[in-house]
């Protein structure tokens, strides 16, 4: 296994198991009804669609594990933040808060459009420098 195979890898089942975890402990009634029925089956059913996810959707599998990741990361941050959102005016939490946000809606999209992201990406690391860059490098017309 290369080393960008087991890296998607490592992050498939990183977002899988930060699934499990906060579908375990988000305390919804239907969820622990149903994902909740003998010990540890979030954990076994996370693993289960690790190795699933890696078999069944090979192509774009990096993208979409990073994707994931981005989708959790308002839930894992509104523990962390909501003590500290003040009940009225702004505060700089709020530019955190709306970042993440920002973050969950590019990953609900690149989960559906994972050919997309990785294009734009593509597009963007071939991008032609700017002319001001150019003059700094030494590259314009004297």
């Amino acid at each position: 296994m290369n080393g960008k195979k087991a890296l998607t890898v490592v992050l498939v089942a990183f977002a899988w198991a930060w699934t499990a975890y906060e579908c375990d402990t988000i305390g919804i009634d239907v969820f622990d009804m149903l994902l909740k029925r003998f010990p540890g089956q979030l954990w076994i059913m996370a693993a289960v669609l690790t190795y699933l996810t890696v078999v069944w959707m090979p192509k774009c599998l990096l993208t979409r594990a990073v994707m994931g990741i981005f989708m959790l990361i308002p839930a894992a941050l509104f523990k962390f933040t909501r003590p500290n959102l003040p009940e009225s005016g702004f505060a700089p939490v709020h530019v955190v808060v709306g970042l993440a946000y920002v973050l969950a809606v590019i990953g609900m999209y690149g989960m559906f459009y994972p050919w997309r992201i990785e294009a734009a990406l593509r597009r963007l690391a071939r991008r032609p420098p700017a002319p001001a860059e150019e003059e700094e490098k030494g590259g314009g017309k004297p």
